[in-house]
């Protein structure tokens, strides 16, 4: 990595350094509404923590992408001592980690919640990880969107099949019997049928992150 994609990546950072802080801090307050106790707290906490995420991603996406484009940075872009295809993949590289520092974060915290806490089932932690890998592929989704269409109507259907994606995966997974009739047992069971979601997820989220390699980082006017 040369000095100039981490200054490139450093400035994406700068950019989005207070939301990320505060989608963490309200991460974290979710989860503590979790560990107060409880059904009623434990469906906000879980709602506050699932929202917090979700609206993050689509954020920094389309404020990293979509407000560059009306902003007319291509003309800085092409000011810089780098190939056009080469800033677009320093882009998604930089959007990638900003909202993986997040999703990490809260991510883990949410995993070690469930194992910490005694009324909370060690069987949802196979859940929990599904959860998280299928944000962390929704992102991509938009993020590839976002980089590939220049239609706010079409973005806006994005964001919308964005949303309804999660609560369709979160039935689907719970319709999967070899996954949700353990889900409130005392011990997490890592089967084959989570093994077969969670490589589906990830193979989805690898295809979505290389399409803008191959496809916007050859265009001249992503911006």
């Amino acid at each position: 990595m040369n000095i100039l994609t981490s200054k490139l990546i450093a400035r994406e950072f700068h950019m989005h350094r207070w939301m990320m802080g505060g989608t963490i801090l309200a991460g974290f307050a979710g989860l503590a509404v979790v560990a107060h106790g409880g059904s009623i707290s434990f469906n906000v906490g879980f709602l506050i923590w699932l929202t917090t995420i979700v609206a993050f991603g689509v954020v920094i996406a389309m404020f990293g992408i979509a407000s560059e484009r009306k902003e007319r940075v291509m003309n800085w872009v092409l000011s810089l001592p780098v190939a056009h295809g080469e800033y677009v993949r320093i882009k998604v590289l930089a959007l990638l980690l900003c909202f993986v520092v997040v999703w990490f974060v809260l991510s883990a915290a949410a995993l070690g919640l469930v194992v910490a806490l005694p009324g909370l089932p060690d069987g949802l932690l196979p859940f929990a990880v599904l959860l998280s890998a299928f944000l962390l592929g929704n992102y991509s989704f938009v993020v590839c969107s976002a980089l590939h269409s220049r239609s706010e109507g079409m973005m806006t259907f994005v964001v919308v099949v964005h949303n309804v994606a999660i609560s369709l995966f979160m039935f689907a997974v719970a319709a999967i019997d070899d996954i949700s009739r353990h889900m409130q047992g005392p011990v997490a069971v890592w089967n084959p049928a989570f093994w077969t979601v969670l490589a589906i997820e990830l193979a989805v989220f690898l295809i979505l992150f290389s399409l803008p390699f191959f496809v916007a980082a050859r265009r001249r006017d992503f911006i």
